[in-house]
């Protein structure tokens, strides 16, 4: 292993694709997977019992145990220096935005090829950010809706608490019939729920909805 060469952390479930991005990752005398996790349990465990400081993490968010999207907090806190790039299949709006709201510095998807991996690896790690280009339009119509639908801060206690806990469970990707059957409501209740958070938030779909509670800070 160079000095000078990155030191990687690839987290992922599919064995196959894992050791394929870690094959890739040595195969380049720029960079080195340092370590490798199936969960983000196991990247838990190996942080516990290893001396490692990667300083790229890269993280799916489909796995077994612990969301993606819920660890990228708690590895930030084992490795604080660490920056984490999402590498995933899935491209919700909802995704997108949570991962960087929760501290992602980049995120791909994983038709990205070998070498867009390995450029998004060195961008990151120089200070920038990557999104993949097939979101980029997602992430412009993000910015806008943010930008542009910004409530006053009182508009959160116009919010139920039951309000409140179907943004959550919209922010965690649920869909309407996953939050009726978790809230015992029927999927006409849910929608009127979710028609009286838009009028209250002054919005027109959960993208910008979701995206408001969570620079808000409510969810």
């Amino acid at each position: 292993m160079s000095n000078s060469s990155l030191k990687v952390m690839v987290i992922e479930d599919n064995s196959v694709y894992r050791q394929a991005i870690a094959s890739s990752l040595n195969k380049n005398s720029e960079f080195t997977c340092i370590a490798e996790a199936a969960s983000s349990d196991e990247a838990f465990l190996i942080f516990d019992k290893k001396q490692i400081q990667p300083e790229i993490i890269l993280l799916d968010l489909e796995m077994p145990g612990i969301h993606g999207l819920d660890a990228i907090q708690r590895l930030l806190e084992l490795s604080p220096k660490s920056r984490i790039i999402i590498l995933t299949q899935s491209d919700r709006e909802a995704h997108i935005l949570q991962a960087i709201t929760h501290g992602a510095s980049g995120y791909l998807l994983k038709t990205a090829t070998r070498n867009e991996i390995l450029e998004s690896i060195k961008n990151v790690q120089s200070g920038g950010a990557t999104i993949d280009p097939k979101l980029a339009h997602i992430t412009l119509n993000l910015i806008r809706r943010i930008q542009t639908n910004t409530p006053k801060d009182s508009d959160h206690q116009k919010l139920t608490s039951r309000e409140l806990e179907v943004l959550q469970m919209l922010s965690d990707g649920l869909v309407k019939k996953e939050i009726a059957d978790r809230l015992e409501l029927s999927p006409h209740g849910v929608d009127k729920r979710m028609r009286r958070i838009y009028n209250k938030l002054q919005v027109k779909n959960v993208a910008a909805a979701v995206a408001t509670a969570l620079r808000k800070g409510w969810i």
